[in-house]
């Protein structure tokens, strides 16, 4: 019997205030222009935000699911996000030291913001939540970043993505900048600019979920016992070397996703 296999998009907007940093700053009118491509798309899609960017989400999203059949859109509370009462706390302490900012070499956000991180290692968590709340029956969750596709809309529009036929449903599969990963300290490759996972977008079949949060959360809590931390992608890095096998790697640029999983 062949599996009906049925990807769920999912992805999150919060305000991180982004906007007010003195590097690295974003305007969210950007990001919820460059949303709108992946609303766009003709496929069942959970967005998890807060109050005040709703309205906007869903006026988007209305325009290309105007009975909003296939959309989920969950209001929640940055405090109560999962990687915030796991992780917050102990981020903030750990960036305040003399040590860690000494060893910190770049201004980065994943150095000097704790709630950038948070809100990255909240990725899992919220492809379990639209899991366990089983939308759309889905058996495999997509993340997708708000500002993956910045092109323009037309490319996306009323367009489904992925092709099903080329999901691996036994594995994770990630994109990677290149073929093999290798690492040779992974406390310098934290710290370091160097990333092989892309953070943007991955496929996590739902067999495989709770293996890749249980994995991942190792690797965070043993960073932070450890006095480092990286972004997302680092710490996926560092769970993808642990066992390898257990993943799917492509090698990809930034946002060549739909291209290489398109119908």
């Amino acid at each position: 019997m062949v599996m009906d296999i049925k990807p769920v998009i999912v992805q999150a907007l919060f305000d991180i205030k982004r906007d007010k940093w003195n590097h690295f700053t974003m305007s969210y009118h950007t990001y919820l222009h460059w949303m709108r491509n992946v609303l766009s798309l003709d496929n069942p899609i959970v967005i998890y935000t807060e109050e005040k960017f709703f309205k906007a989400i869903f006026d988007n999203r209305k325009v290309f699911d105007p009975k909003m059949e296939k959309t989920r859109i969950i209001v929640q509370e940055t405090k109560d996000l999962t990687a915030y009462k796991l992780f917050y706390k102990r981020l903030d302490k750990l960036m305040q030291t003399q040590e860690f900012k000494g060893n910190a070499h770049f201004d980065v956000p994943e150095m000097t913001k704790p709630l950038y991180n948070t809100i990255m290692f909240n990725k899992l968590y919220w492809l379990r939540h639209a899991r366990d709340s089983n939308f759309f029956n889905g058996n495999v969750y997509v993340w997708k970043d708000a500002g993956t596709y910045r092109e323009e809309l037309e490319l996306y529009a009323h367009k489904k993505w992925p092709d099903p036929k080329k999901i691996d449903m036994s594995q994770p599969t990630f994109f990677s900048h290149h073929e093999e990963i290798s690492i040779h300290n992974i406390k310098h490759h934290a710290f370091s600019q160097m990333r092989f996972i892309h953070g943007t977008c991955f496929f996590v079949p739902n067999d495989s979920l709770d293996y890749l949060i249980s994995e991942m959360e190792y690797t965070i809590d043993e960073s932070l016992k450890q006095q480092y931390i990286g972004s997302d992608e680092k710490m996926f890095d560092i769970t993808y070397l642990r066992a390898p096998q257990n993943y799917k790697l492509i090698k990809s640029n930034w946002r060549e996703y739909f291209p290489l999983f398109s119908w």
